[in-house]
């Protein structure tokens, strides 16, 4: 199986089914991104597009200097950001708990593996509390959490996908991970200690 780096690479010398395997290899991974951090599965859709966009559009500014992925992703933030300004002009925010065409949300997602109805309900009350503990998070320590425990990147990663030095990941992840303590605390989720 080729690298991302040689499929990039190959894609840079013409080759478009290059393009389509490191879209197949990363777009769940990217539109799971867009997901935590909207729960707006429409949107999570229309910016995993435009990553891949970006991507195909400028591919010829792609330089082997880290990994594959963390290019990427600094293409997903920059996406995530303009999204952010875009939504600020509009005087709105993207709702974590918005509901798509068909009437289901990210809660109603997670609760759907749940098997009785009494298990369904806690589980959709659990995953509302805690994606609204992740929602209150300031954005930039936000970003960290996702990319870190949803995309499962190493701090190093992170650090060099949103242009910050590794302590201020770790900071900005230790502050998140109080916060989201603190939240669960206040409702009940988790005990304190």
């Amino acid at each position: 199986m080729k690298t991302d780096v040689e499929l990039m690479t190959e894609f840079q010398q013409g080759n478009r089914d290059a393009f389509e395997k490191l879209v197949m290899r990363h777009q769940m991974g990217v539109f799971n991104f867009f997901v935590r951090m909207t729960s707006d599965r429409e949107a999570a859709e229309d910016q995993t597009q435009e990553v891949f966009l970006r991507l195909y559009q400028n591919a010829h500014r792609y330089q082997v200097t880290a990994k594959f992925t963390t290019y990427l992703y600094r293409i997903a933030r920059n996406c995530w950001i303009d999204q952010l300004r875009r939504n600020k002009r509009r005087g709105h925010m993207l709702s974590l708990d918005k509901e798509n065409a068909q009437g289901v949300n990210l809660y109603d997602n997670l609760a759907a593996d749940t098997n009785n109805p009494a298990g369904r309900l806690e589980a959709r009350d659990l995953a509302n509390v805690v994606n609204q503990a992740i929602d209150s998070l300031p954005e930039e320590q936000k970003v960290v959490f996702v990319l870190s425990e949803v995309q499962g990147m190493k701090y190093a990663q992170i650090a060099e996908t949103l242009e910050i030095p590794e302590g201020t990941v770790k900071s900005r992840m230790h502050v998140a991970i109080s916060r989201l303590r603190d939240y669960l605390i206040r409702h009940g989720v988790v005990a304190a200690d």
